[in-house]
């Protein structure tokens, strides 16, 4: 293919290779939003809101005649990141799950990114062992933003961390994808970052799976009243900042390892006391405490109805919310008892 027919057949193309890198975000988004279930830990998992990207017509004429020239038999059709998206996210542990379900969506296959490999494998100094590139290709032709993708239209899909992307953007982009003469002490350097970048995702890794170990209690109990304040219809969990919550429930940890979720659970489908989801209701409408609109105020009622005469010991809020919650349920606090 001549040079200007490469690029006539780019433009024409470049608005629907636009349109596939648009689709491949939005389904990868609504799975990883559907799995990980709330907004808020959407929020925590991705650093950076995804993107997508399509190369210029000059950019991708210069690979194809001028830094890769000779490589590509037919670089049309072999330059597969024509279009491309990233995700990043915090560690290489949450890589994985990006992985699942790039590889298990059904709009397209996939194949690893040989490109990027070959490159990747040819410096043992590149922080990006652990990232992963992915070529998509449409499954089939249809329609999305208004363009025909065509069937097998590629787009590179890149899953990092936020440590690989800061070091990608610094190093990969200006010496190892660029013929640039650099300094032997500039590229220890680099080294010497990559390697610290390297240990620091390690030990993070590590941290991280030891935290979530020792809060294992406070994570179910987050669930449960997460689970029956979204099933009540009171309270909307998506917009919950669940920070008040561990406050709250680590708070109470010495009353919870008395009780289990279960009792939660038995205590609210109670018939005596299914009054309370109206009493939350008009607190709700009529008090300022933003606490009757958070899901931990299903958890206060259950522990004030559970340990009335030690709650107060460990209320790590308004005691004139306490107050309101004893005398919904009718019971006269022992404030004295602490």
């Amino acid at each position: 293919m001549e040079r200007h027919e490469f690029i006539e057949l780019y433009k024409s193309e470049r608005a629907m290779y636009k349109a596939w890198a648009n689709f491949v975000i939005s389904k990868i988004d609504a799975e990883l939003l559907q799995r990980l279930e709330r907004k808020s830990v959407y929020d925590e998992y991705i650093k950076i809101m995804p993107s997508g990207r399509v190369k210029t017509v000059d950019s991708l004429v210069s690979k194809a005649f001028l830094r890769k020239k000779g490589k590509y038999k037919d670089p049309y059709r072999e330059i597969t990141d024509k279009a491309g998206i990233r995700f990043v996210v915090l560690l290489t542990d949450q890589l994985k799950l990006l992985t699942e379900i790039v590889e298990s969506l059904p709009y397209w296959t996939f194949s690893k990114d040989k490109e990027f490999d070959e490159w990747r494998g040819s410096d043992a100094r590149i922080f990006d062992y652990q990232s992963v590139h992915y070529i998509v290709y449409a499954s089939s032709e249809h329609e999305f933003e208004g363009q025909i993708i065509k069937e097998g239209t590629p787009c590179e899909v890149q899953l990092r961390t936020l440590l690989q992307h800061a070091y990608a953007e610094l190093a990969h982009d200006t010496i190892y994808k660029t013929n640039l003469q650099v300094d032997q002490t500039i590229r220890r350097n680099f080294a010497k970052g990559m390697a610290l970048m390297e240990t620091t995702d390690d030990l993070l890794c590590h941290a991280k799976k030891e935290l979530e170990a020792a809060s294992v209690n406070v994570t179910n109990w987050l669930n449960a009243i997460n689970s029956y304040a979204s099933r009540s219809g009171l309270v909307n969990v998506d917009n919950i900042d669940d920070r008040n919550a561990v406050i709250f429930v680590d708070s109470n940890r010495a009353l919870l390892r008395k009780c289990t979720v279960e009792d939660l659970g038995n205590f609210f489908d109670n018939q005596e006391y299914t009054f309370l989801k109206e009493r939350i209701s008009h607190h709700q409408d009529t008090s300022d405490f933003f606490e009757f609109r958070q899901p931990i105020i299903f958890l206060s009622y259950f522990l004030a109805y559970r340990f009335p005469t030690t709650l107060k010991k460990y209320w790590p809020t308004d005691f004139s919310i306490l107050q309101r919650i004893f005398s919904d349920l009718g019971i006269a606090p022992n404030w004295a008892e602490t």
